[in-house]
């Protein structure tokens, strides 16, 4: 069985293969390796199959060979080895064209079609042409059977084939001779019957199809819109059809005509414009047929004008929702639509979406390579504000415009394209740089936008000049505008990061400070800040930051010290204001208010402490106020340890970590958009730690802190006013003693009174005061203390959750509250 299939194959391959030794060979084993496969197919049946097979040796004049490969064919599938009859058929039909097999290697490799010539298909008229001859032979008496055999009557004689036995071919020669005669007498005895009724529908089928002409281009042909009785149903549904193209080519005309204000629209017009150039192409070529008798029937025509019809469709689909739309998202719409199986439907997409990439692709190279937007329409995805200063020139100037983006471009490559044009204007205007970049030598062709999963060439592009234009600005923005540097000035001293600079200018700042708001003024303050500068290590800063540090006097309020209006700045200008720009400087100001308050507290506890330590005799000499002495260390202690806490988890765990994280960021930013961000969420983290972001719970941290921190002035300010009491107390006793000691030894009754009489009417009362205001002290820190460490346990930052553990790990001011609580 398998050598009988071996030769069947061998002669069923001699069909294809021109008896060409060389190219037989290998086409049996293919087919062979094919047998033993599972292949899908394209078609339904044997019939259409079959059909094409024979239609392909009509085409080639093999009408000897047609008539072979339907007796091969047959006892093949007499045989029933064959399982996958449809496979292989289709699979010799396929190595049958080979020409059009190589014509469709190279279009793979070739560029995108620029126009859609020859987009719709002129019929063939070659089978019509044989039919035409075959009858001009009969009528000479001779008869050609093997010339003229029709579609139909082929798949007949196949399907012969298939039902008989090894001798159909001789029996089939027989069964034609006879057919053919019996025909010959049947046409002589009804000629004029015939004659009479075919000239008839000629003229019938003749005029319809002229008026087809006409309704397929859109003009109204009354006969056919209307009822017409003489048309039967299924005339009248073919017409319908054709008149579906008219209707069809109507829609798209009134598009094109619509005025367009885009150059994606107008090269979108343009091709709709040469697709229908291309249908009257085809109405023309159709028209000049039906001047030859019998060429065109409304059979025929409705054959012919199945893929026109279906081009058309697709057309006028695209057509109607591209209308109105404009660049980008135009070309979103028609990428849309090319992403379909449907072959045809890719064929008359790719060509549209080719040429309509066109201007977008130019405008795209023109941005990246000058900087230059020349979009008189408003449709690239990039739009600019001629109104907008330098200053605001990167946030502003040039903006984003996400629904003009092709779909067939990503997020990261338009904002690649849109930070490099920006790149190129930074440049220019802001650092007035005018090197010109020759990056590219030859731009990405328009298919490479819309096929980056075939070509990298557009993406490539966009990589290339990207790094190339951002390295240079990041080289600028280091080398001549000494960025980092300036960076670290911030961290120095707006952040409080050089502490003998700021240790040194509290202490020549304090008497001045402790002033009334309104009393403070900037040449003093400036004056001890330039002395500062000079003793300390700010001495060794380059001249252009001691040049840029300044100070700044807020806005005054009543009731309020030098303390609190003071403020440390520093000034930018160039490509630098980009960066630190007035919103940020107000960041860092509160930043820096902030501290300036805690290092203010740290500073007042530090002197609480040195007083008490330097009245710790004067209050041992007055046993009355020992368990006074005793509350004040141990406020002062506590109030130490708080504000110690907060300031070294401001220090370390906010500004430290934050500041390592933005050197990071900074070293791995590639453009100045990742500068920013990066420099914009280190601020954001800071203000979010020190609870100064504005949210509501932040609010509620600052206010209680704030509470805490005036605590501590008002527990100063009465150790002061303890310290006060006692150096009096003692001053009065000490020359108490000295009269006694200068006097006589009797005892002075007078004198013994009016002491007593003092320490009761005047120390006493004041001690009582100050006790009493000790005590409301204490209870009052400690009940902002543990509300505070409630209000950071429920906060949804993990480092001020961390904080509320370490200022209170022993759960000492828990203790404390319920003691006070239960007593």
């Amino acid at each position: 069985m398998a050598g009988s299939q071996l030769a069947l194959i061998k002669n069923l391959c001699l069909c294809y293969c021109d008896n060409k030794p060389d190219i037989l060979d290998k086409t049996v084993n293919t087919v062979s390796h094919l047998l033993h496969s599972e292949h899908g197919n394209i078609y339904q049946d044997d019939i259409r199959l079959l059909d094409k097979i024979w239609k392909h040796f009509q085409k080639y004049g093999r009408n000897q060979e047609m008539l072979r490969f339907g007796q091969i064919y047959a006892r093949l599938n007499k045989l029933k080895v064959l399982k996958v009859r449809l496979e292989t058929l289709q699979f010799l039909y396929a190595l049958a064209d080979t020409a059009s097999t190589e014509h469709h290697h190279d279009s793979i490799n070739r560029p995108m079609p620029t126009s859609s010539a020859s987009s719709f298909d002129i019929p063939s008229f070659s089978l019509l042409s044989l039919q035409q001859g075959s009858s001009n032979a009969k009528e000479n008496g001779t008869s050609h059977n093997s010339s003229h055999i029709k579609s139909s009557t082929s798949l007949q004689k196949l399907l012969q084939y298939t039902n008989g036995d090894e001798h159909s071919l001789s029996t089939t020669n027989n069964h034609y001779s006879t057919m053919n005669n019996t025909t010959t007498n049947n046409n002589n005895n009804n000629n004029e019957i015939e004659n009479l009724s075919s000239i008839k529908r000629d003229n019938d089928e003749s005029r319809i199809l002229r008026e087809l002409l006409f309704g397929m281009q859109g003009i109204e042909t009354p006969r056919l819109s209307s009822n017409d009785t003489s048309i039967d149903r299924c005339t009248r549904s073919i017409i319908n059809r054709f008149l579906e193209c008219g209707w069809l080519y109507e829609k798209i005309r009134k598009i094109i005509n619509t005025p367009t204000t885009s150059l994606v629209a107008q090269a979108f017009i343009a091709n709709l414009s040469s697709e229908l150039r291309e249908y009257h192409r085809l109405i023309s070529v159709i028209e000049q047929q039906t001047n030859v008798s019998g060429m065109v029937s409304l059979k025929k025509l409705h054959v012919w004008m199945c893929t026109p019809i279906q081009r058309l469709k697709c057309l006028a689909a695209v057509a109607d929702t591209c209308h109105g739309r404009k660049g980008g998202q135009l070309l979103s719409i028609l990428y849309m639509h090319s992403q379909h199986g449907d072959p045809l439907q890719q064929s008359i997409l790719y060509p549209l979406l080719y040429n309509c990439t066109i201007p977008i692709r130019d405008m795209i190279v023109e941005w990246i390579c000058n900087g230059i937007i020349n979009d008189p329409y408003q449709e690239f995805f990039v739009s600019t504000d001629k109104m907008v200063s330098e200053e605001k020139l990167w946030y502003d100037k040039y903006t984003l415009r996400v629904p003009m983006i092709p779909s067939f471009l990503s997020m990261e490559q338009a904002k690649k394209i849109w930070i490099t044009g920006k790149s190129i204007n930074f440049l220019r205007v802001v650092c007035k740089d005018r090197t010109m970049l020759q990056i590219i030598k030859t731009p990405a062709s328009s298919q490479s936008l819309f096929q980056q999963q075939r070509s990298t060439e557009f993406q490539d592009m966009i990589i290339s000049v990207y790094n190339e234009t951002t390295r240079y600005l990041r080289s600028i923005l280091d080398d001549k505008y000494q960025m980092m540097d300036h960076f670290k000035a911030i961290k120095r001293y707006l952040l409080l990061g050089q502490g003998d600079f700021i240790k040194y200018l509290m202490d020549l700042m304090e008497t001045e400070l402790n002033k009334p708001a309104n009393q403070v003024f900037y040449h003093n303050l400036q004056s001890l800040m330039d002395a500062a500068i000079r003793v300390t290590n700010a001495q060794y800063e380059t001249e252009d930051i001691i040049k840029r540090l300044d100070l700044r006097l807020m806005y005054v309020s009543p009731s309020e010290l030098g303390w609190d209006v003071c403020c440390l700045d520093y000034k930018f200008d160039g490509p630098l204001r980009t960066i630190f720009t007035e919103e940020n400087s107000l960041r860092y100001m509160r930043i820096f208010n902030h501290l300036w308050r805690v290092k203010r507290m740290e500073y007042t506890t530090c002197g609480v402490w040195k007083q008490l330590m330097k009245s710790s005799r004067q209050f041992a000499s007055i046993p009355e106020i020992s368990d006074m002495t005793h509350t004040c260390f141990t406020m002062s202690n506590e109030m130490t340890k708080f504000v110690q806490s907060v300031n070294y988890y401001i220090m370390f765990e906010v500004l430290e970590c934050s500041w390592s994280d933005l050197l990071n960021k900074l070293m791995e930013a590639k453009d100045l958009e990742q500068i920013l961000e990066a420099h914009d969420d280190s601020l954001l983290k800071i203000l979010t730690r020190l609870h100064l972001d504005g949210h509501e719970t932040s609010q509620d941290l600052a206010k209680q802190l704030r509470c805490i921190f005036d605590l501590i002035l008002n527990f100063g300010t009465i150790i002061q006013r303890l310290i006060q009491s006692v150096d009096n107390e003692l001053l009065s006793r000490k020359s108490y003693e000295q009269q006694q000691n200068h006097g006589t030894y009797t005892k002075n009754n007078t004198e013994t009174d009016a002491e007593v009489r003092r320490f009761h009417t005047v120390f006493k009362p004041q001690l009582k005061t100050i006790k009493s205001e000790l005590h409301i002290v204490k209870k009052a820190f400690r009940d902002a203390v543990l509300k505070f460490l409630q209000q950071l346990k429920s906060h949804p930052d993990i480092t001020l959750r961390s904080l509320s553990f370490r200022l209170n790990f022993n759960e000492f001011y828990k203790v404390s509250y319920t003691s006070k609580t239960t007593a």
